[in-house]
């Protein structure tokens, strides 16, 4: 018969060995999650436990942009193709991805989704998804955490030095966006081809003229030298069309900010006015709000200058996704 004194050993060995179950079981698991996690810096994008890593949108388009030099790639488009980039557009606005995709496919364009890292808001990507990005048809950034309701239009990005970061910075800036990115050079197409804002036979007019037919109002960013425009930082225009109000809160908004504004409706402004812009003309034939501004080197350039223009921007923008004309 056992006593108590003979039982304490038993149960003491016991436990000893629950114990050391129970660490081996933690090790393991230790182990295991060491293993599965991503290394730092994993690029982004790269599939990690959690999903993908966020991307880094100003990065995304300073390595797309590049490569842009005069006399660069560019293939003119046909109406087509045109036709079935904007078709994409539109379809993956009104959240129709499957049939927006498929309009994208017929012509080596493909939609795509990621969190961008510095809003943390869920953005699509729609770009030429072959190796052909010769091409030289753009890119489009839509902002799928809020209604949109305007669009930041970069035409010539790098040869307008940085407009390609000041859409970057304005699309962040407020919510509900849309970023159209030209895809080239303005002086890489033959006898003008590539210069979006001239030429309405491109992918950047008519990804323009399809969110303009919906109504969506636009800024469109431009860089000139201010020696051309002395005594100016910037002018605001309406280019073809009539300056409404929010053309004047504009350049208040950019005089406030310590920068002198040129009102391109009631003052000289050099030929900065925009009248010629193809998509300017396309908004003032519908009524829609189109503004043209011309910023100098140092506004675009300089970071803080930079957002603080951006920041002046997104007054407007967030005027206008409030329904505010």
């Amino acid at each position: 018969m056992e006593t108590r004194g003979s039982r304490r050993p038993l149960l003491l060995s016991a436990a000893v060995l629950l114990v050391l179950a129970a660490l081996a079981a933690v090790l393991t698991l230790a182990v295991r999650g060491s293993a599965e996690r991503p290394a730092a810096g994993a690029a982004a994008g790269r599939s990690g436990p959690t999903g993908p890593a966020p991307v880094d949108l100003a990065a995304l388009v300073d390595g797309y942009t590049a490569g842009f030099t005069p006399g660069g790639p560019y293939i003119a488009p046909d109406a087509g193709q045109r036709r079935a980039i904007a078709d994409g557009v539109l379809g993956a606005l009104d959240g129709q991805a499957e049939q927006a995709g498929r309009s994208l496919a017929r012509v080596g364009y493909r939609l795509t989704e990621f969190t961008e890292a510095a809003t943390g808001r869920r953005v699509a990507e729609i770009a030429d998804g072959t190796d052909a990005e010769g091409r030289g048809w753009g890119r489009v950034y839509l902002d799928l955490s809020a209604r949109t309701g305007w669009s930041v239009q970069v035409p010539h990005p790098v040869s307008d030095a940085r407009t390609e970061a000041l859409g970057v910075d304005l699309f962040r800036a407020a919510p509900g966006g849309v970023l159209v990115l030209a895809g080239a050079h303005r002086r890489a197409g033959a006898d003008g081809a590539s210069d979006v804002a001239h030429r309405a036979d491109t992918v950047f007019a008519a990804v323009v003229e399809a969110l303009t037919g919906r109504g969506l109002p636009g800024i469109q960013v431009h860089g000139f030298d201010e020696g051309s425009l002395p005594g100016q930082d910037a002018v605001v225009s309406s280019g073809a069309g009539q300056p409404g109000p929010v053309a004047e809160l504009t350049a208040t908004g950019l005089g406030r900010a310590g920068y002198a504004a040129c009102r391109a409706w009631r003052e000289k402004c050099g030929q900065l006015g925009g009248t010629t812009n193809v998509e300017g003309r396309f908004a003032a034939g519908l009524g829609v709000p189109w503004l043209h501004v011309e910023l100098g080197n140092g506004l675009r350039t300089e970071p803080a200058r930079r957002a603080a223009v951006a920041g002046v921007l997104a007054q407007t923008a967030r005027g206008w996704a409030a329904g505010q004309g």
